[in-house]
């Protein structure tokens, strides 16, 4: 059976909602998951699961959440090598830097050889406006990282 862990790094909740529906999605597509929030995370327990999910929400200048950083930092020198991957989480288009922390978390990913099978999802504004293309998106993910041919 396959096993996902969805890690998410949540300031107002929104992030943890996400994260909370990919899940659900995630487990009914016959994963076995994990959900953790980022400060009960290691990242060197990422190389126990088939498939890893990084949700985080960006602040600023385009930084991760807050609780993400150290997180983030200690992924270098981490091997993920084939395993599958993909980020989410939810910002506000009015700024610049509107979901940078997607990007980041999906380069940090690819520099350590994991798979990012689905394009980032990111989200503009109230996320709870688009639970079904959250679950959509989650259901792409799972089906592409389940190999279901």
């Amino acid at each position: 059976m396959e096993k996902a862990i969805v890690v998410y790094g949540s300031t107002t909740g929104n992030t943890e909602q996400m994260a909370s529906w990919i899940t659900e999605m995630l487990a009914g597509l016959g994963y076995v998951v994990t959900m953790k929030n980022v400060t009960d995370a290691s990242p060197s327990e990422l190389a126990d699961y088939d498939l890893i999910l990084l949700g985080s929400s960006t602040w600023g200048e385009g930084e991760l959440q807050e609780d993400f950083e150290p997180f983030y930092e200690q992924m270098d020198g981490i091997s993920l090598k084939g395993k599958k991957a993909a980020v989410f989480g939810p910002g506000d288009s009015s700024y610049e830097q509107f979901c940078k922390a997607v990007d980041m978390l999906e380069e940090k990913l690819r520099e350590l050889e994991a798979v990012v099978v689905v394009e980032g999802l990111k989200v503009d504004g109230d996320v709870g406006l688009v639970k079904d293309e959250i679950r959509g998106w989650a259901k792409e993910v799972g089906e592409e990282a389940g190999g279901k041919q």
